[in-house]
């Protein structure tokens, strides 16, 4: 854990946020694995009148400043400079502020944005599935009465009222950021992103893994021998699901955890924000299998991200990504259980993947296979 106390952050935002500020009510954000986050309430004089604003700190976590290679994603400079790109956008992202390379400040690589009103919905939590149910069903009642999104059925405008509206414009949104002042986000061409995913990922498992297993070699084998047409890239979120969005009273108020943005297939986050995992899947099956992230009809999501992005969806390519994120997590996962056991970390939620991990390899082979669509 980085060394982020009201004390460090008061000393680091003296001159910068005001001449003197204070620091309180600092709240460490568990949910994440990549970064250590901590929100807190930043306090200041300004010509006579007491200001306050909640900020949020983002830090390297312990693996990142140690070098460990299970520590996925851009560093955090490049984030910071990706969620840059984001503002004053459709998409709605915190407010960036500062940037910080000087590891002594708070123990490690840091930046500071501002705090965005909602919570991120977690999907594994029954009730809150059962919330997001009733999203996506009110967005089916209304539609039946000419009132989703500000239009009747089969009309063409959008206002973007509901949750599951909101999501799809999201993720529309992303895919049409001019990344180029990130230069950290390498440029690679439509020809060239299946290898590259294929190459890093398989790495990844190969490195994490004692012995191969079957049924995910034939999985690879086909991600080899069946790699997709990819036309165009453009920026991808790499982490879009609902457990990365922030809710507020029904409002999707921010798109956060930009640390696996890159250059890719658009297409690749809808595939991600498909699979079984981010609708809750963990051991047993979930109740209502068709519906990405537990909020929105899969084709639904991908004919109104086509209708809004202008974007032919490919099924295959979505097909694809969808089995090749099943992957990917069955990857990390792999990983965070090795960690565990070798004592590099002792967070239990990296243990609970070996029991995780089977479902995964599950869902990817039914979906290499078309069993599960």
């Amino acid at each position: 854990m980085s060394d982020v106390t009201a004390g460090a952050l008061e000393s680091y935002l003296t001159g910068r946020l005001a001449a003197d500020v204070s620091v309180s009510d600092l709240h460490e954000h568990v949910e994440g694995w990549s970064r250590d986050t901590v929100s807190f309430t930043a306090r200041w004089n300004e010509e006579g009148e007491q200001r306050e604003r909640r900020l949020v700190v983002r830090a390297e976590s312990d693996a990142q400043i140690e070098g460990d290679s299970a520590a996925e994603g851009n560093d955090v400079e490049t984030e910071f400079r990706t969620m840059a790109a984001a503002e004053d956008t459709s998409v709605p992202v915190p407010e960036t502020y500062w940037y910080e390379g000087d590891r002594s400040v708070l123990g490690g690589r840091f930046f500071v944005v501002g705090h965005l009103p909602g919570d991120a919905p977690v999907v594994w939590d029954r009730e809150q599935r059962q919330d997001l149910y009733r999203a996506w069903d009110e967005r089916e009642a209304n539609e039946g009465d000419g009132k989703a999104d500000g239009r009747a059925k089969g009309g063409s405008e959008n206002d973007g009222g509901s949750l599951p509206s909101q999501f799809v414009d999201a993720a529309a949104g992303i895919h049409t950021l001019d990344a180029e002042d990130v230069s950290a986000l390498a440029d690679c061409p439509p020809d060239a992103v299946v290898e590259r995913e294929l190459d890093r990922w398989v790495g990844r498992y190969r490195a994490s893994t004692v012995r191969p297993e079957p049924a995910v070699e034939e999985c690879i084998r086909w991600f080899r021998s069946n790699p997709p047409e990819i036309p165009e890239t453009t920026l991808v979120h790499g982490d879009f699901r609902i457990g990365n969005i922030l809710v507020n009273e029904g409002e999707l108020t921010g798109v956060l955890d930009w640390e696996l943005a890159r250059i890719g297939d658009p297409l690749y986050d809808l595939g991600y924000a498909s699979t079984y995992y981010f609708a809750g899947k963990l051991i047993e099956p979930i109740e209502r299998p068709e519906l990405a992230c537990s909020l929105l009809d899969r084709e639904w999501f991908y004919d109104e991200y086509e209708r809004r992005s202008g974007r032919v969806v490919d099924r295959e390519r979505v097909r694809y990504w969808r089995a090749f994120s099943a992957f990917v997590m069955m990857t990390i996962g792999l990983a965070g259980v090795h960690r565990f056991r070798t004592g590099e970390t002792d967070d239990v939620r990296a243990a609970w993947f070996q029991y995780i991990v089977p479902g995964l390899i599950e869902d990817m082979l039914a979906i290499v296979r078309e069993d599960r669509l």
